[in-house]
């Protein structure tokens, strides 16, 4: 069952207002195991609406449009709905009746312009809205291209978040389930987070497991230098999902090993904090050059315990700092002995960007890392790190956090 959802409005056409909406649409028809294909957004001209709503009636097999549906003269789609299917529009009394009695019940009079939300396409179905004076519109076609004729059902509903929601969880849903026997399966994700790869690469270690019409899916997204290998599946419960991708896990461990780091919505600085929690050990951070970004990451949203926790010291300069092959090293003795901590990481250097401003080829450096571990062993490696300007620092700290999580695993 293939689903397309339109957004109108030339508020969202222009950038001036986000479209949440067909977020949570397609999250709610995917928990009823809806396969959402497509996002159009539209704005409020009447032959771009016609057009759009006849595009999607005929490749898909579910249309639900949000917006469009109030009393002003560029709200159009009951009268887009009506010309692209040839459903000329009819007075339905019953809905301008609770039309009426919502005003009544606000002690306001009726603008005459509000009669236009009781028009509806023939044959279609009101969709009730209790609180609101736009009900929502359910209309069944038939879309005849090439010798072919394609059955659609399109759902109407207004704009605003708060009506949207609740019709389409007491009307949408529900006739969905009792009328198209939908609902007995639904979507199922599971995330697993890599580190160390580019997008290109994890494709070449694992192109059979990324073909598209495998079941369970895998696809490949990158998210701030993180690599995020999705799994989705359709099943009736979340047991059965897990088990239907067990093999496709153990496939991905084997194929990345270590550089695998967590699964869910786990980041690297969730991971050094976890680790650090559970062996009761705690963390000094020096950080050298044009940043400071592992202190900040590893202090979000953590609360250091009396046993376990963190503690940072992050070093700050606004040009390039030269090191000799020692100088790291010792900055990170001195920080885990003037902190008291059982660890310490110095990270240099963050070069500044502006070094990279002339050149044509990504900006690089190379990052040295040097840890010291509870018995005082001073652990040191290098590493070449590039990447595009707005995530290079990013990626600095996260090459860095990487080898600090090795290291906390024995690795």
């Amino acid at each position: 069952m293939k689903a397309e959802i339109i957004s109108v409005g030339d508020e969202l056409t222009s950038g001036q207002r986000l479209d949440t909406n067909s977020q949570l649409i397609s999250r709610r028809l995917g928990d009823l195991g809806i396969s959402v294909r497509y996002h159009t957004t539209v704005g409020d001209e009447l032959a771009d609406n016609v057009s759009a709503f006849r595009i999607a009636a005929g490749r898909s097999d579910i249309v639900i449009i949000s917006g469009g549906l109030g009393p002003t003269a560029d709200d159009l789609t009951r009268e887009a709905m009506a010309e692209a299917f040839g459903r000329p529009l009819e007075f339905r009394p019953e809905a301008m009746e609770h039309i009426e009695n919502l005003f009544k019940s606000r002690n306001r009079p009726m603008p005459e312009r509000n009669r236009v939300q009781a028009m509806f396409p023939e044959t279609s179905r009101i969709i009730p809205n209790p609180h609101g004076t736009a009900p929502g519109i359910d209309l069944s076609v038939s879309v005849t291209e090439s010798d072919r004729v394609h059955n659609c059902r399109l759902f109407a509903l207004p704009g605003v978040p708060a009506e949207m929601i609740q019709m389409l969880s007491q009307s949408v849903e529900q006739r969905l389930v009792d009328e198209l026997d939908l609902g007995k399966q639904r979507w199922f994700y599971h995330s697993i987070k890599l580190f160390g790869l580019g997008e290109s690469d994890v494709e070449k270690v694992i192109p059979d497991l990324i073909f598209r019409d495998r079941v369970p899916r895998v696809g490949i997204t990158v998210s701030k230098a993180t690599i995020t290998l999705r799994i989705a599946a359709q099943a009736a419960c979340e047991t059965e999902f897990q088990s239907a991708i067990q093999d496709t896990i153990k496939q991905i461990r084997n194929a990345f090993g270590d550089v695998i780091f967590g699964e869910g919505e786990t980041e690297l600085n969730d991971v050094v904090q976890n680790l650090l929690a559970e062996q009761k050990r705690t963390l000094s951070v020096v950080e050298l050059g044009a940043g400071a970004w592992i202190g900040q990451m590893l202090s979000e949203g953590f609360e250091p315990s009396l046993d376990s926790g963190l503690k940072h010291l992050s070093w700050s300069t606004t040009h390039r700092t030269t090191l000799d092959p020692n100088q790291l090293g010792k900055l990170a003795v001195e920080s885990k002995t003037a902190h008291q901590t059982d660890y310490a990481l110095a990270v240099g250097v963050y070069p500044p960007l502006s070094e990279f401003s002339d050149s044509s080829s990504l900006p690089t450096t190379l990052l040295q890392v040097a840890i010291v571990d509870p018995e005082g062993k001073t652990i040191e490696k290098s590493q070449t790190v590039s990447g595009h300007p707005e995530l290079f620092y990013q990626r600095i700290a996260k090459t860095a956090l990487d080898i600090l999580r090795k290291e906390l695993i024995g690795e």
